[in-house]
């Protein structure tokens, strides 16, 4: 198994920082289902809600690549904190995930297993946290340099 990603984002939110955080988990899901023959590709898009653009899969199944497009709302994001951020594109991304990859048979892949163990490896980088978890690593970004 091969995960890339890509993004398409204006600079106005962390989108493009947050999935740079999920590098770790790519290689734990390479490493751990290396025998399966699928590439996986993510593009995190961060667009005006006047762009209209959708969130969208394609699987091409002559070059064994799943292609999820996941698109967020600039115009919320730009107004929370990092650590809302993260919290709304974490379960943003994990929620597609998994109901696209349910969609798809992979030769050599339990896919509920695959998607169980993204879940235990997004928790261990600091994603998936609860609001109130969330909401407490706003407050400290906002105070981080008073002393």
């Amino acid at each position: 198994m091969i995960l890339g990603k890509t993004t398409d984002t204006s600079g106005l939110t962390k989108v493009a920082e947050l999935s740079d955080e999920l590098q770790p988990v790519f290689e734990r899901a390479a490493e751990k289902y290396a025998l399966c023959d699928i590439e996986l590709y993510f593009v995190f898009r961060c667009l005006p809600d006047e762009y209209g653009r959708k969130s969208s899969v394609r699987h091409v199944k002559a070059e064994r690549v799943i292609y999820f497009d996941l698109t967020v709302s600039e115009d919320r994001y730009k107004t929370w904190s990092v650590s809302k951020q993260r919290h709304a594109l974490s379960h943003a991304f994990y929620t597609f995930l998994g109901e696209k990859m349910k969609k798809y048979k992979i030769d050599g892949l339990d896919t509920d297993g695959f998607i169980a163990d993204m879940g235990m490896w997004l928790k261990e980088i600091g994603w998936l946290q609860t609001e109130e978890q969330a909401e407490l690593g706003g407050f400290e970004e906002k105070y981080t340099d008073v002393k």
